[in-house]
């Protein structure tokens, strides 16, 4: 029989410690939640082998959420809410928000009222790689619209939460929907603000399908309504 070597006991011993910690973790959480021993011992039953494989897959699912290459969470547990909006404004009239607005909101038809929204909690993400729109926005784990904001809600957005826009003349990126009954690449685009001289700000609009290369070293910030 061959010796395992001190590094093979190490990394088993290691391993154990870190087996160890997790179940005696997992004790506490069954007791903290009014469970008992017992429930422990099930799961070593045939039957709470089912059970087992729940967590297992409920575990492997949140680490796929969690984990995005292009983007990190900067907001974390911190609640940003968006009040209720009726939907009637648009950024091509936002005059009195934004010192500057880009023209296109309105050559491309973008200046159209939306549905009314109720209260909606955000998140804010930074880039921390080097990304096109699609890639951004696609690198999350859920639908493209579902990442979606009005663009009346991207206003009170930048009117109550302005600390969360990058500064330094850096941009945040907003996706919002043209038509809201539509889905297609060329149906979705994205606002993005930032200050200038001082503490004015501007809104741009780019299509979603523009397939500039952003610079994730100065850290632009991309907002999107929270993901459960």
């Amino acid at each position: 029989m061959s010796t395992r070597s001190k590094k093979d006991v190490e990394a088993i011993v290691s391993g154990m410690g870190v087996f160890m910690a997790f179940i005696s973790n997992l004790v506490e959480l069954v007791k903290k939640f009014g469970g008992s021993m017992e429930n422990i011992y099930r799961l070593a039953t045939p039957d709470g082998s089912k059970t087992l494989e729940k967590i297992a897959r409920i575990i492997v699912e949140g680490v796929k959420k969690t984990e995005n290459k292009f983007l990190k969470l900067i907001s974390g547990s911190e609640t940003i809410i968006i009040d209720e909006c009726d939907g009637t404004e648009t950024l091509a009239d936002a005059k009195d928000v934004f010192a500057y607005i880009d023209s296109d909101f309105k050559n491309w038809g973008l200046d159209k009222k939306a549905s009314a929204t109720g209260k909606t909690p955000v998140q804010v993400f930074e880039m921390s790689e080097d990304a096109t729109f699609r890639q951004m926005f696609n690198s999350f784990s859920t639908e493209r619209k579902k990442l979606c904001l009005k663009q009346s809600q991207i206003k009170k957005f930048v009117k109550k939460h302005s600390k969360w826009l990058r500064t330094d003349g850096y941009a945040t990126f907003f996706l919002f929907k043209k038509d809201e009954t539509k889905d297609a690449d060329d149906n979705f685009f994205v606002a993005y603000v930032h200050f200038y001289s001082g503490d004015k700000l501007e809104v741009n609009v780019n299509r979603f399908e523009n397939d500039i290369v952003w610079s994730a070293e100065v850290r632009r910030r991309l907002v999107v309504p929270q993901l459960a």
